[in-house]
């Protein structure tokens, strides 16, 4: 039986389907399932692709209860199937359990790599990476992640015997490299400076208070030179940089879940020049706020915000 067989598409909300197609370009394989892959001790690619949406959607589909291994390189993603949900920012690898059907949602333009993957080793695996694992390339050291992915999607038609040997070792290679990271990561966290930590929670949680280098440098005395250079260390871009995309987080959910104006928006995650505001929402999401709203349908809300 192929697994192409067993996907159906669902509509959401009234949403069509063909303007799903067309803002969507997929580059996908499907291979054979059997009922013998589930516990014979390797990791099975069902069916994987490079998938790029060009603005907010979402859409519904069946596929037999397996794994999913994602990677997200913009955007974000939000999956749901049944009680879960979890949503996947730029940068992020995650290892997900699905049902039998699957909801992808995206608020503005995403590109994803996706597999779905079936095999007793993923069983160990989740239980190491229950949660995304922030992973950019400059970060990762001496890494396997983007050059075996490039191999998994390069696999075509019927797979030999070889290939399924290899498959399996590539995703094992894959996921192991992501339990090391996770836990070099985890003590890494415990070395964090304390105003690091300070600067961090700041961000998080008063995102839309006036805040600026000069400030950080102000308050905790420490040279802007080296605050930059210490938080891109431990968390992997400039505080800035992590400032704005808390703050343009909060725009996408006051543009979904209100009728404040784009002005009034940026007004209330902390930027005031509503010129400046668009740039940079336009910068993170490739879309203009007053776009991203009126292309979002009435279910994006729902999914990621109740």
């Amino acid at each position: 039986m192929l697994a192409k067989e067993l996907i159906s598409c669902t509509v959401l909300s009234g949403y069509n389907i063909q303007k799903d197609i067309e803002n969507a370009r997929f580059h996908s394989a499907f291979f054979t399932y059997e009922e013998s892959m589930i516990n014979d001790g390797l990791i099975h690619l069902l069916a994987n692709g490079d998938i790029s949406f060009a603005y907010s959607c979402s859409y519904t589909f069946s596929f037999i209860p397996c794994y999913h291994f994602f990677y997200i390189y913009e955007g974000t993603l939000t999956v749901t199937s049944g009680n879960s949900k979890s949503s996947y920012s730029k940068n992020t690898a995650a290892l997900f359990e699905a049902g039998s059907e699957i909801t992808y949602a995206t608020n503005g333009k995403c590109r994803f790599y996706d597999a779905f993957i079936l095999g007793a080793p993923l069983r160990l695996y989740h239980e190491f990476l229950p949660e995304s694992i922030y992973y950019k390339k400059d970060s990762a050291g001496a890494s396997v992640l983007w050059s075996h992915l490039s191999l998994i999607s390069r696999l075509q038609g019927e797979l030999s015997a070889t290939d399924i040997f290899r498959i399996s070792k590539w995703f094992n290679d894959i996921l192991t490299e992501l339990c090391v990271f996770i836990e070099n990561s985890s003590k890494k966290m415990d070395c964090v400076p304390s105003y690091l930590l300070s600067i961090k929670n700041q961000m998080d949680t008063n995102y839309a208070e006036p805040m600026s280098l000069d400030d950080l440098e102000a308050t905790y005395r420490i040279s802007r030179y080296r605050i930059c250079r210490e938080f891109s260390f431990h968390f992997g871009e400039s505080p800035m940089r992590y400032l704005n995309s808390r703050r343009i987080d909060a725009a996408k959910r006051l543009l979904l879940t209100t009728d404040l104006s784009v002005h009034e928006v940026g007004s209330q995650i902390g930027i005031e020049n509503t010129n400046h505001f668009i740039n940079l929402f336009k910068k993170d999401t490739g879309t203009t706020p007053l776009s991203f709203k009126q292309a979002a349908p009435v279910s994006i809300s729902d999914l990621h915000y109740n």
